[in-house]
């Protein structure tokens, strides 16, 4: 369970008064703002719990980032000998297995023979952590497959090479074993995860104070953004928001992202600029995707986003990145447009905008994996009305509801219909923009259930869809998948939301209800009551609280 935040603190920290950013408190004994404790910092608050501290010159020197100039060159030395440690466990781990592969072969040739049981010394504690390592670290190639593009691992290099790329970085290294281990048994990720979560917490904390940086590094906090409820096992678990924010803070002082406007007609774009500027389209991609779902403001602006079309413009990208810049655009829009900050949604104006993204990118609708486009699409839309319908208004037009309901069974539908191998490894923000319409349904049925039933509205299928979402989202990966994870917040509060629903499917006769209404997809969840408020900057959040939320939404008109 993630610490939940108190609200703001008395007085904001240094670090977070630096970054302006929102100081909360964290919940029970502690000396740390929430901020400082996910980010494993160091906190100005502790003075408060440890004033001794406070009084020492070289101690506030540590805290506030102002250490000698020696403690630069002895925090190189810790990154350069934390590299050469993991090198050197990572080797000794390579060559250990591969003696203990060489001893099994041996040993398989001689069965025939008949030999005296030896005894043999204990076995060592836990071997699998060794076989996973090893397991996980040569699987680079199908780490390539299904997340290189994301990070722009070369197709036409060899896994070895990759490998030794990798190493170079323990943060890149240790963010791909992180997702790597989610593909493998759930014994391993129960055992590995935890742990290289950690280490990737700690790794990143330094990193980010430091500029400029490699392109390792961007490649690294994309894989934490991009799948930062998998890697912690609850949604938000990493501030995507964060992390990508102070990567594009970095990335504006770094020669990793070479400004192509300034490139002469006819100039020639080399394969690494381009693979940078894809890079740098992915992290303005996840990051407009948090910003929307977390409501904070964005680090971009109009500049920034329309730098986003020069390789386009250029002629240099494929369908993926093509989606890839139409992707950045349509989350503008919807930060701009659909969920403003500090104002009112004018819907109107958001659907005109919208429309003409989708003539802009007409063609991409009829390319190959065009479904995450029109996922987007529809979202954008849900969040329009979502919006307004959460603003001060005692009347709602019915039509708007109804169209709710339709952009949020869509989005579902989408969803399952076009599963296939490449479901389990997409990005985390779609399985939230997926929940966020299952929730949105719930809520939607759950308020004006009487109105809808006046209306035709075949309220029993809305449910089935939801049950049937549920198993669905629980078929996806291992139980660590974060698919499995949404689907219990889903399962939860449809339970409260819909306690009398029935749940048998259209075709299922009258003897078959009792089994679907003991379904085990709805099985008790071990989700506490207050999911909302432990994940309060998520998108939708207030959809969890069912006894305040009811009040505060229009009625029917």
């Amino acid at each position: 369970m993630p610490p939940l935040r108190l609200g703001r603190a008395s007085k904001a920290c240094d670090l977070c008064r630096k970054n302006k950013t929102r100081c909360y408190a964290k919940d029970g004994v502690g000396n740390t703002c929430l901020r400082c404790y996910t980010l494993s910092l160091s906190c100005s608050l502790e003075e408060i719990f440890d004033p001794e501290s406070s009084k020492s010159p070289s101690g506030q020197q540590q805290r506030y980032g102002t250490s000698p100039r020696h403690s630069s060159a002895s925090q190189r030395l810790s990154t350069d000998s934390r590299l050469e440690r993991l090198e050197r466990a990572v080797g000794a781990l390579v060559d250990r297995l591969d003696t203990q592969s060489k001893d099994r072969g041996n040993a398989s040739t001689n069965t025939d023979e008949a030999r005296p049981e030896q005894p043999r010394a204990p076995a060592e504690p836990n071997p699998a952590p060794v076989i996973m390592i090893r397991e996980a670290a040569t699987d680079a190639a199908r780490f390539r497959v299904h997340y290189g593009r994301w990070v722009r691992f070369s197709e036409y290099v060899s896994t070895e090479k990759l490998l030794t790329e990798v190493r170079k970085s323990p943060l890149l290294l240790c963010s791909v074993l992180l997702i790597a281990v989610r593909h493998t048994t759930q014994e391993f990720a129960d055992e590995l995860a935890p742990s290289l979560f950690r280490e990737a917490k700690s790794l990143v904390s330094r990193a980010l104070l430091v500029v400029p940086q490699f392109i390792e590094h961007f490649q690294a906090i994309l894989i934490l953004s991009l799948w930062s409820t998998t890697i912690g096992q609850q949604p938000l678990s990493i501030d995507s928001w964060l992390l990508t924010g102070y990567a594009l803070q970095q990335g504006f002082a770094s020669s990793c992202f070479p400004d192509l406007s300034k490139l002469r007609p006819g100039q020639e774009i080399e394969k690494s600029q381009v693979d940078a500027w894809c890079l740098w389209n992915h992290l303005c991609v996840a990051h407009l995707q948090y910003c929307v779902g977390t409501r904070r403001q964005t680090m971009l602006t109009q500049e920034h986003i329309d730098r986003c079309s020069h390789l386009l413009e250029n002629g240099s990208l494929k369908n993926y990145e093509a989606r890839m810049v139409a992707e950045v655009k349509l989350y503008w829009v919807i930060y701009t447009k659909c969920c403003p900050q500090g104002y009112q949604v004018d819907l109107q104006d958001a659907k005109l905008a919208l429309q003409n993204w989708k003539k802009e990118w007409a063609n991409l609708f009829d390319e190959p994996r065009s479904q995450f486009l029109q996922m987007g699409f529809h979202f954008a839309h849900l969040l329009a009305y979502y919006q307004s319908a959460r603003s001060p208004q005692s009347l709602m037009d019915g039509s708007i509801i109804l169209d709710m309901i339709d952009l949020s069974s869509t989005i579902i539908n989408l969803a399952m219909d076009t599963t296939d191998d490449r479901t389990r490894h997409l990005t985390d923000h779609i399985y939230h923009l997926i929940t966020f319409s299952a929730l949105t349904l719930c809520r939607l049925v759950q308020m004006y259930e009487d109105q809808l039933r006046v209306s035709n509205v075949d309220v029993d299928s809305l449910d089935r869809l939801v049950t049937k979402l549920i198993t669905w989202l629980r078929s996806i990966g291992l139980p660590c998948h974060a698919a499995h994870l949404l689907s219990d917040i889903v399962s939860s509060q449809f339970q409260k939301l819909r306690p009398g629903a029935q749940y048998a499917p259209a075709n299922a006769g009258a003897g078959s209800m009792a089994h679907y209404n003991t379904l085990s997809v709805l099985d008790a969840s071990p989700l506490s009551s207050n999911v909302g408020f432990l994940y309060p900057d998520l998108i939708g959040s207030e959809l969890f609280d069912i006894d305040d939320g009811t009040a505060s939404w229009p009625q029917w008109s």
